[in-house]
């Protein structure tokens, strides 16, 4: 479970998350909000990527690790973006293979191919490059990453911001389905209101407040 508690974030000019207390469990949920409202700087305090001003996030009932020059974040949370991040020069199996290697674990073939089913590509050789798959495609190939890392939670940041409508639909089905399959907590950012109703469970960042939507 993901606990905030009364938490902050206060810049010179504006104050993005203000008193924001939430508990986030298991499954799937969206976050609602226009561009600007502060629904990235609530991932990034979640996945410990920035510090809030104030206040208390934690994961499991253990503090988030504080940002630093050393660390992507807390170990525990994955954070998928609009625009996939996967690496031009490197194939699908060894974009795949980073998850794993980066927390010293294995990453046999016969693992690579099996969480790629799971998402819906099963098909995909592993030595084909991001470049050769479409948007849809390469955005599950960002979740299938993210499931072999092991994470505890599952943060994307507008993960269909750049799909037509069939392929954001799709990716929001599969991550629907990634919370409630495989337990994981999974916090969608999105402004997006058709795939909200696929999720179904929402809340909304208003005038700094996280709030049912």
């Amino acid at each position: 479970m993901i606990d905030l508690d009364r938490v902050c974030v206060t810049y010179d000019d504006c104050q993005p998350l203000r008193d924001v207390s939430h508990s986030f469990r298991p499954g799937a949920v969206t976050v609602m909000g226009p561009s600007g409202s502060g629904k990235s700087t609530l991932l990034r305090v979640i996945a410990g990527l920035q510090a809030p001003t104030s206040g208390r996030v934690e994961i499991s009932s253990l503090p988030v690790a504080a940002p630093s020059w050393r660390s992507a974040g807390d170990p525990r949370v994955t954070l998928i973006h609009q625009d996939y991040r996967l690496v031009p020069f490197l194939t699908i199996g060894d974009n795949l293979r980073i998850a794993r290697e980066t927390r010293g674990l294995e990453s046999p073939d016969g693992a690579l191919l099996d969480v790629l089913g799971r998402v819906g590509l099963a098909e995909v050789d592993l030595a084909r490059m991001p470049a050769t798959l479409s948007g849809g495609e390469q955005q599950r190939v960002a979740i299938a990453r993210s499931l072999l890392a092991g994470s505890e939670v599952l943060l994307a940041d507008e993960p269909t911001g750049a799909l037509d409508a069939a392929n954001s639909a799709a990716i929001a089905q599969l991550l629907l389905d990634v919370g409630r399959r495989d337990g994981l907590i999974v916090v969608i950012a999105t402004h997006d209101h058709d795939v909200a109703d696929i999720v179904g469970s929402r809340l909304s960042l208003r005038d700094s407040h996280l709030q049912a939507a």
